[in-house]
């Protein structure tokens, strides 16, 4: 009896080369493509391992994260609450003939107490016949099976398993990958890879921008062309022009995996002494979500302090535990524990608190969760000189001693805002209060000090460009 359709054991199935699967996830438009070597327990009944944290895992797009707690009777004793967020993907299975069987359940599952990542509900409600090699009763234990990830710019995701003793499994054993993970390599498809770690030809790209001294504040258009850029903001730009990054690319981090930040300086060497923003996101609970951020102005806002007229502010450096002068509220953490830098309360939040003890502005833990997973596994600071010419162009100068932070989660900034490192500091501001028509700009912002970054990553390193440049050419 033939194979039916989707299977994986077909004979273009067992033929299927890499360069073929490549082509086979380009032609559904895929732009990068990721792969994960299966273990015997990743399967539909263990559920595939993809990681520690959501932060491990920038590359794969996921939906709003959602918090859920269940309650566990495989403990011995009383029955143990279980925390989880899961996240939803917009996720797909093609075979080795092109055909495409939508997966409507697929999602991940992340599990903050143990902590790990979970892949969930891939074959439920999907056509394609796989349980042959990812049920455990069947084949779903062994080894020489591959997960094969496609992602396309509108973040769709296409899957292609690759099974025992196929000529895709035996070539993906020795192909060179890209590492992304400790879980998850990248298939070089267009053949730009650098022969050395990103990290280090990050390191390589940054020096060459540094020999090349003041460099006119510039920026991309959307068709990737160099324009002029004449705001006093263009530290940022002009740095994302001399990377190539578009300015239309999706939430991922910007360069080789990198998330790329500058911070002014006023001479080299030297380490940037204003506040890093770390996030800017809306209130999605309290007050503020329930009447609008003109009403909590309006109720928690202030005259402002320069005599603007018909004007009220709501600013000022919140930490967790202190009541803002200004403001009159309080931030707590809500369903975290401090001592063990630990989730108690999958639906826990940050909030403002006011003396009554009412929450007037609160974001949920799955919010930000998702925020820090798309833009924060490794990021890299470099320090920027700014000076204008008689002729009004502003220039900017980038550093050669940078800093790169690698390995976070989402407990890590939870824990730095409870020693009060990283801290609420709004900048909205409500104009024309008492005409029918009222102006709101909204700024609500996390920051650190620049100085307290290393407390948000498990390794932080300063390094000289120049130096470690010449080290991985020798190398």
């Amino acid at each position: 009896m033939a194979p039916k359709q989707g299977t994986y054991d077909t004979n273009s199935a067992k033929e299927l080369s890499v360069e073929a699967v490549t082509a086979l996830l380009q032609n559904l438009d895929c732009s990068q493509i990721y792969v994960k070597k299966l273990a015997p327990n990743d399967n539909s009944k263990n559920q595939p391992y993809f990681g520690g944290h959501l932060t491990d895992l920038p590359f794969i797009p996921t939906g709003e994260l959602v918090a859920s707690a269940s309650v566990s009777n495989k403990t011995a004793g009383a029955a143990k609450r279980k925390i989880k967020y899961q996240t939803q993907l917009d996720l797909s299975w093609v075979d080795a003939d092109g055909a495409v069987y939508p997966a409507p359940h697929s999602k991940l599952i992340y599990y903050p107490q143990y902590p790990e990542v979970r892949f969930s509900g891939f074959l439920r409600g999907s056509k394609v016949n796989a349980s042959e090699w990812m049920s455990p009763d069947k084949q779903g234990r062994s080894e020489g099976r591959w997960l094969i990830l496609g992602v396309t710019q509108d973040e769709s995701i296409f899957a292609y398993l690759a099974t025992p003793e196929s000529r895709l499994s035996h070539e993906l054993a020795d192909t060179n990958f890209i590492e992304v993970s400790n879980i998850f390599w990248q298939i070089d498809i267009d053949h730009s890879a650098p022969k050395v770690s990103t990290r280090d030809a990050l390191v390589r790209k940054l020096l060459e921008i540094h020999h090349m001294g003041w460099i006119p504040s510039q920026r991309l258009d959307s068709g990737m062309n160099v324009i002029p850029y004449k705001a006093p903001n263009g530290g940022g730009y002009t740095l994302e022009s001399m990377l190539g990054i578009s300015p239309n690319g999706i939430a991922e981090p910007d360069y080789l995996g990198w998330e790329v930040k500058q911070f002014g300086v006023t001479r080299f060497p030297g380490t940037g002494s204003k506040p890093t923003t770390l996030m800017t996101p809306e209130p999605n609970g309290g007050f503020y979500r329930e009447s609008g951020a003109i009403e909590f102005v309006r109720n928690y806002g202030y005259p402002d302090k320069s005599g603007k007229l018909d004007r009220l502010n709501f600013g000022g450096k919140h930490n967790v535990g202190e009541c803002q002068k200004l403001t009159g509220l309080t931030m707590q953490l809500i369903g975290f524990d401090t001592a063990t830098s630990s989730i108690t309360d999958a639906e826990g939040v940050i909030a403002l608190i006011d003396k009554s003890d009412n929450i007037t502005a609160s974001w949920s833990f799955a919010k930000l969760m998702d925020h820090w997973k798309r833009k924060h596994s490794q990021v890299v600071y470099i320090p920027c000189l700014k000076h204008k010419q008689e002729t009004g162009i502003i220039e900017y100068h980038y550093g050669k001693d940078i800093e790169m932070g690698t390995g976070t989660d989402f407990e890590m900034i939870l824990s730095a805002m409870h020693l009060g490192t990283v801290y609420y500091d709004p900048g909205i501001k409500l104009e024309h209060t008492s005409t029918g028509k009222p102006k709101i700009k909204r700024r609500s912002q996390f920051r650190v000090n620049h100085k307290h970054l290393d407390t948000l990553y498990k390794k932080f390193e300063f390094v000289d460009v120049e130096s470690a440049a010449s080290l991985s050419i020798v190398q």
